[in-house]
């Protein structure tokens, strides 16, 4: 039934809006991606770079954010939105315990990323101060790879559902450089603990040990140098008044960076929005009260506005 909805769903969107294809020689490796280009696209247009989790598709990440990064593009007609495709369906993350073939082989994806940016450079002509990522899952532990290892090639980062490797799960090597991140974590997550410990995929394998999800939070705050208390806060409600997530908003006015901490109450190893909302058992319960992916496209578009203080 799952499989037949999602069928529906892609079809419906995708007829109507088709993905356009590109390929890459990556160390003599073929690599692809599939990308949104609204059909009135101004000049010197945002990049948006999103990552799928472990065992899925660029595809299927568009499909998971319930092709809202697409339909921004298009409402604003500023942005191109790529989604690129892991080795395998995974990405080479930080996590040395993570032993799927991206791994294995030693792939490089952060080299994949910057050829990426360069042909969006080269064929539309991207404004190359306003290159985003976000991704899902493994795709998360990518993007923090990102802002490790190449934190000058982006203006943002979004993280959902993932935290960092613990120091002996660490296989990566971080810049220590100020960026602007949003961390969004559910507490109900059944494959990566938010209070840390081993990651096991539905599928029973083992991707180590990571960090709580308040360890991986002051990394991201310590490295921007952010205040230690939020400049903001914010809570979403349901219907009955019961708070079902939280939003911290942290500055520093040092490095003129931000880090967005959304903590989900309810919310497991998914990412919110108002299109896709099929529930799949194996990864949790999808919060009813997020739109992740607008609450990410207005962390990223107000990036370059100096933030004010406001709690509620």
């Amino acid at each position: 039934m799952v499989i037949c909805c999602v069928g529906v769903y892609v079809y419906r969107w995708n007829i109507v809006h088709p993905l356009k294809t590109g390929e890459l020689e990556i160390d003599g490796m073929e690599r692809t991606f599939v990308y949104h280009v609204p059909s009135g696209l101004k000049p010197k247009s945002r990049l948006i770079i999103a990552y799928h989790g472990t065992a899925m598709t660029g595809r299927m990440m568009q499909i998971m954010t319930g092709h809202e990064f697409d339909e921004f593009a298009d409402r604003d007609q500023n942005a191109i939105i790529v989604y690129p495709q892991g080795y395998k369906n995974n990405w080479n993350d930080c996590r040395k315990s993570a032993l799927f073939p991206a791994k294995q082989m030693n792939l490089d994806d952060v080299g994949f990323t910057g050829q990426i940016i360069k042909y969006f450079i080269e064929h539309y002509n991207i404004d190359t101060t306003q290159v985003y990522a976000v991704g899902y899952s493994n795709g998360g532990a990518m993007v923090m790879k990102l802002a490790a290892e190449q934190p000058g090639w982006f203006k943002g980062f979004a993280v959902i559902s993932s935290n960092l490797p613990v120091e002996t799960n660490n296989a990566c090597y971080d810049a220590n450089k100020p960026v602007s991140l949003l961390y969004m974590r559910g507490m109900q997550d059944p494959i990566i603990p938010y209070g840390g410990g081993e990651v096991v995929f539905i599928d029973g394998r083992h991707f180590g040990a990571v960090q709580s999800t308040q360890q991986t939070l002051q990394h991201w705050l310590n490295v921007s140098r952010c205040d230690t208390l939020p400049f903001s806060t914010l809570q979403y409600a349901n219907n009955a008044g019961a708070v079902t997530a939280t939003q911290e908003n942290y500055y520093s006015s040092t490095t003129n960076k931000r880090v967005v901490f959304i903590k989900v109450l309810d919310g497991g190893h998914t990412i919110p929005n108002r299109n896709f909302r099929i529930p799949i058992k194996e990864i949790g319960n999808m919060n009813q009260e997020l739109d992740a992916p607008q609450i990410i496209w207005d962390f990223f578009v107000n990036l370059k506005v100096k933030p004010k203080r406001k709690t509620g």
